[in-house]
């Protein structure tokens, strides 16, 4: 059984784990005793005890008496010795690792990387951002080092945009802003820019291409594994439909593309300009270069100055003096968790802390796929429990304003529809602002068509309003090993749903009635939302998708502004100076045991066709190999997971109408 192989596995490396848990929870390194140390405190301490047993007792009072009492002369000098240290200014190096994003997700978590450690590479965006207006008000901490130094920390773009208007504040704040590079892609030299000085090691590089967009498509590879693809669209700019229906991407949807692009490269390149006061154009020849040497980054200005490899304290250290100290975020002390205690984590349920105490601004996060359904998942946005939440800040009178957090590629229509109707309800009776993250498209976009202000960032990709439906037909890949479906009906109609029916035209002509009604609800629902005609709006539709800067001048978004923008705006419709702000849904506390351990929704390994469910195990083989293969290369799969899903499942009634925007594409 896996849970018993589970335990014994914890019980033969041991029965007791170290978790270590900073004060800052933006995945900062921290300060913390080593096992080294706490093991050489042990050791002494039972030394001394052995010792003492063997010592008289006027020798154990006389000993007693001198730990309880030390010289005064050791004594003043501690206190000089601290009083000393007390009045040393900090410098405060805040160590940026891994991959931010806005709200991890528990569901990425491994078992294997709980026991033996690993893993934690994911860390919350807004803790850090919250660790960096905390340091605005830390007097000793007069120098800030950003160790850039970790070649895998990634932001997305809205995500950079949001970051740097925070080290700005807090450079504004009065601290000097000090970033080391070694090698640095883009997102550390965005960081990098918005400090005083950036040192770079000499034994290193730069490698800053312009923004690029990869995208996969399957049409020959499932000509040859016989499965085909029957698909109804509103919209010839609906890109989410081409990798199943083309081999290569339209020549008019690369050219919208391509000026999606230029908009969130601009950006970035005025970003890093601005920063380090050069030109957009000077900026933009340096992307056409890509890579640079340390010399290179050094005449060209987009560094300080070079320094030795490994060098980052001694150097930033050897031009302050004595009365600076190096410091990092503080962590509380390492502690033991039995197996017993780690089980018992695993198995509890969230805590309840929706109960609160002051009146508060909500930030709502919206991240994932939307889906129907009545069951929370984790990495979507499932309509029942999520109108559920709604319901509840609705209901709270502690909570007085809502910003509404998006990073969503849509999904389902209906599920689409569910959520937009329950924050229209909120809306009647709080302030609501939205706050596009990385991604707000086609259902994302629809869950805002309630006419409240919509902020988005430079880089955020958004619009993308339009319908299509999908089905996929397995029947030559099932006759190809030896399955064959015989389906008995009354009229041709209603065999519509059968495996290995591909649609007819006749069909597809009823589909796109209902399909054109569907895009007719959008349409209609985006024009009221931003008081435009829906002839207005049809330009700017039928898939087409923006980024953040594009959609403001097109009036798709109200401004340009991240989620400390949102949370002012809120607070000012408010009136309240300094609001407390929460997070719903909460972060989970215990552990999904069971999904790790393997479940229904969990990636399905290789499956041999022609067991109990052969249908079932096509589609779960393909999904497993091609979502693992996207992971691999970097490419987001949540929509993708949930289109295989739904037909895997094909639910009854009418088929799927789906607000989703392609997931098989990738930008840099």
């Amino acid at each position: 059984m896996i849970v018993s192989a589970v335990l014994v596995s914890v019980f033969v490396f041991g029965t007791a784990w170290s978790q270590d848990k900073p004060a800052d929870p933006s995945g900062v390194a921290g300060a913390a005793t080593t096992p080294s140390e706490t093991g050489s405190e042990t050791n002494a301490a039972a030394q001394d005890n052995g010792s003492a047993e063997k010592k008289t007792g006027e020798e154990k009072t006389s000993e007693v008496k001198s730990e309880a009492a030390p010289p005064k002369s050791t004594r003043s000098e501690s206190k000089s010795r601290a009083e000393k240290n007390d009045n040393k200014k900090h410098v405060r190096v805040l160590t940026l690792s891994g991959n931010y994003e806005d709200l991890p997700s528990p569901g990425s978590l491994n078992p294997t990387e709980l026991i033996f450690g690993g893993g934690g590479k994911t860390k919350s965006f807004y803790r850090l951002c919250d660790y960096l207006g905390e340091l605005e008000s830390e007097e000793k901490v007069t120098h800030v080092v950003f160790d850039l130094s970790d070649v895998s920390m990634a932001m997305n773009p809205a995500q950079l945009d949001e970051i740097d208007r925070r080290i700005v504040r807090l450079r504004s704040s009065g601290k000097k802003l000090i970033a080391w590079l070694e090698n640095a892609d883009n997102t550390h030299l965005s960081i990098a820019s918005a400090c005083n000085e950036v040192i770079m090691a000499d034994f290193g590089g730069i490698d800053m291409p312009s923004s690029t967009m990869e995208s996969m498509f399957y049409r020959d590879a499932m000509d040859l594994v016989g499965l085909h693809a029957s698909v109804v669209r509103a919209g010839d700019f609906k890109g989410a439909v081409e990798p199943y229906t083309n081999s290569v991407m339209s020549a008019h949807l690369k050219q919208h593309y391509v000026e999606m692009l230029e908009s969130i490269n601009a950006a970035q390149v005025a970003r890093i300009a601005r920063g380090r006061g050069l030109t957009v154009g000077a900026v933009r020849e340096l992307q056409k270069k890509r890579m640079l040497l340390p010399a290179e980054a050094l005449s060209s200005k987009l560094v300080d100055r070079l320094a030795p490899y490994g060098t980052m304290k001694q150097t930033i250290m050897a031009n302050l003096g004595d009365e600076y100290e190096w410091s990092k975020p503080k962590a509380k002390p390492k502690r033991e968790v039995s197996i017993f205690e780690l089980m018992s984590k695993a198995m509890s349920p969230p805590k309840d802390s929706s109960k609160l105490k002051d009146e508060s601004i909500a930030v709502l996060h919206l991240s994932g796929a939307i889906q129907d359904g009545k069951d929370p998942s984790p990495g979507a946005i499932v309509s029942g429990p999520t109108v559920k939440l709604i319901e509840e800040l609705n209901a709270d009178d502690k909570v007085k304003g809502v910003v509404v957090r998006i990073n969503s590629p849509g999904g389902s229509a209906t599920a689409s529809e569910a959520i937009r109707q329950s924050l229209d309800a909120l809306a009647k009776k709080k302030p609501i602002v939205f706050s596009m993250g990385e991604v707000a498209a086609s259902g994302g976009y629809w869950i805002t068509c309630i006419g409240q202000p919509i902020l988005a960032e430079h880089g955020t990709i958004t619009g993308s309003i339009g319908v299509f439906s999908l089905k996929v037909t397995l029947g030559s890949l099932l006759r190809r090993v030896g399955v064959r479906v015989e389906t008995v009906h009354l009229d041709s109609s209603a065999a519509m749903d059968s495996i290995d029916h591909a649609w007819t035209d006749e069909e597809i002509a009823r589909m796109q009635d209902f399909i054109d009604h569907t895009y007719g609800q959008f349409l209609k629902l985006a024009s009221e939302s931003r008081r435009m005609s829906v002839d207005a709006i049809k330009p700017l539709a039928g898939g087409r998708v923006w980024s953040g800067e594009q959609a403001k001048q097109r009036g798709l978004v109200d401004n340009l502004g991240g989620l400390d923008d949102a949370i002012a705006m809120v607070a000012k419709k408010l009136s309240i100076e300094k609001p407390k702000v929460i997070s719903r849904p909460d972060a989970p506390t215990g552990l999904d045991l069971f999904k790790f351990l393997g479940g229904a929704d969990d990636e399905m390994g290789d499956i041999q066709i022609g067991t109990t469910d052969s249908v079932d195990s096509v589609l779960r083989s393909l999904e497993s190999q091609l979502l693992g293969l996207m992971t691999r290369q970097g490419f987001k799969a949540d929509g993708t997971k949930l289109l295989f899903r739904a037909l895997a499942k094909p639910e009854s009634g009418l088929p799927k109408a789906w607000a989703l925007m392609s997931e098989e594409i990738k930008i840099r």
